[in-house]
């Protein structure tokens, strides 16, 4: 299963990865694009907390909602240490019904990428759309599929140290260009003094989007696209060297 061991390894592995300067963006998309005070976030896929816990220490009430019980658990401890009030529930983003509306839905680091047919994918804008009121807005990230299959996905290799002990990843990359999906293979190695403590290996389908269909997912589902711009950058139009695409959508 995705994310089932890997989470231990998670927040090792993206440690440079600058979650604050990516909740400055989400305040400008909400300035730009919010026709109300942004108070309540959901935060779809929520993972180990990476934004939900920024976003709560500025003031929101986030609700964060992640189907891996290893992610969640990293979560909870998180946010206890950091004495915050966040409310992170065990479920499928494809399902989930808080039997609530909030201001902002959030989808961030590629969780709409992870959902691979289109059922799936209309499902969480489905539910996106159920946690919102005519004008509340949904913003996510996915891969941008000209960039994909221009640059086209390649090995990756990353080290990072914990301790006495170094984490060792190993990045596969196999693309379908009909399923429009790249299944990325990964194996982690954790050691110690040179000796392997364990072993992790997993596989992460992943599907990279058109900007037209991701609008007709949107309006089929209740949305109107406002913007898709480069990730982290409203002030530019995409380009097939943009990997990744953030996507404003306003529910109707």
């Amino acid at each position: 299963m995705v994310f089932e061991q890997y989470a231990r390894y998670y927040d090792m592995l993206y440690q440079d990865k600058d979650y604050d300067a990516e909740c400055d963006f989400l305040e400008q998309v909400f300035q730009a694009y919010a026709s109300r005070p942004v108070r309540l976030i959901l935060d779809l896929g929520c993972g180990t907390g990476g934004h939900a816990i920024p976003l709560a220490r500025r003031g929101y009430a986030v609700t964060g909602i992640d189907f891996s019980a290893q992610m969640l658990s990293v979560a909870r401890a998180k946010s206890a240490k950091a004495r915050l009030a966040i409310e992170l529930v065990a479920g499928d983003v494809r399902q989930v019904a808080l039997g609530q509306t909030l201001d902002v839905v959030i989808a961030m680091f590629a969780v709409m990428s992870y959902q691979t047919s289109n059922a799936d994918l209309a499902a969480v804008i489905h539910t996106a759309r159920r946690h919102l009121l005519p004008g509340g807005l949904f913003v996510f990230d996915a891969w941008f599929g000209p960039a994909v299959l221009i640059e086209r996905p390649a090995d990756r290799y990353l080290s990072v140290e914990n301790g006495d002990e170094r984490i060792y990843r190993f990045a596969h990359p196999e693309l379908d260009v009909v399923a429009q999906t790249v299944v990325v293979k990964y194996k982690v190695l954790r050691l110690r003094a040179g000796q392997l403590l364990e072993e992790v290996d997993e596989a992460h389908p992943m599907r990279f989007l058109f900007v037209q269909e991701v609008a007709y997912f949107l309006e089929r589902n209740g949305f109107r696209l406002r913007q898709a711009c480069p990730f982290l950058d409203m002030g530019r139009e995409l380009t097939e060297r943009d990997w990744n695409m953030t996507v404003i959508a306003e529910a109707v």
